[in-house]
């Protein structure tokens, strides 16, 4: 009797999550409630709740969100960068280098604390880590982000802006001072400068148009 070939299963790929997955996961990457994702994209909450972990699992995304925003809170405050030139981070991250006299580590971690309610030190040190040239890095010291607060801070005092430190969690920009920080940045920012740099997918070090280079890290 003949013995049958073995038929080798083909191997399952992960599916590519759906245009609508994508911009909860974007959503949520911004600080976005779980269930404020699910109100605007009409998904169940359970279901964003599912495609958020996968995100987790995959590294698409550093952390489940809040499930749902604070009673009371000002939603002009959360989207503030909603529909702005200044929703695309490194155009974000440009203006805040321009605004305020930024290197450009310090620009990628101000962009940080103006886009979220709050930051830990452990997502700070993430953002130092991820924003270092990749070849021959050694990883730094969590103490760098004291440092690099320093020198944040030193850079909004004289606008009269406040970094506050949340106490066994990490820091923040009170609303007043994130609003005003916002006001700054839209009313320096050119759309015809910045324009193209929303398509863009390039590292901060590669500065399109007219847009001035930041200062050196």
């Amino acid at each position: 009797m003949a013995a049958l070939a073995a038929v080798a299963e083909p191997e399952v790929e992960n599916p590519e999550p759906s245009p609508l997955a994508r911009v909860a996961i974007s959503l949520a990457d911004e600080g976005i409630p779980v269930r404020a994702i699910a109100r605007a994209t009409r998904i169940s909450s359970s279901e964003v709740y599912e495609i958020l972990r996968e995100a987790i699992l995959t590294g698409e995304l550093l952390e489940m969100p809040k499930d749902d925003w604070p009673v009371g809170s000002n939603r002009a405050q959360r989207f503030a960068l909603v529909g702005t030139i200044l929703e695309n981070d490194d155009a974000l991250q440009l203006a805040v280098g321009r605004c305020f006299r930024a290197t450009r580590l310090e620009a990628v971690i101000l962009a940080v604390l103006i886009k979220r309610t709050e930051v830990t030190k452990k997502q700070l040190h993430l953002v130092i880590e991820q924003s270092r040239p990749s070849e021959n890095r050694e990883p730094t010291d969590p103490k760098m982000v004291d440092v690099m607060i320093h020198h944040v801070r030193r850079k909004l005092r004289p606008h009269g802006l406040e970094l506050k430190t949340v106490w066994g969690l990490g820091y923040r920009l009170p609303v007043p001072d994130r609003d005003k920080a916002i006001e700054m940045l839209l009313n320096n920012v050119s759309t015809e400068e910045f324009k193209c740099q929303t398509q863009s997918s390039t590292k901060i070090t590669s500065v399109p148009c007219s847009v001035p280079r930041l200062i050196p890290a």
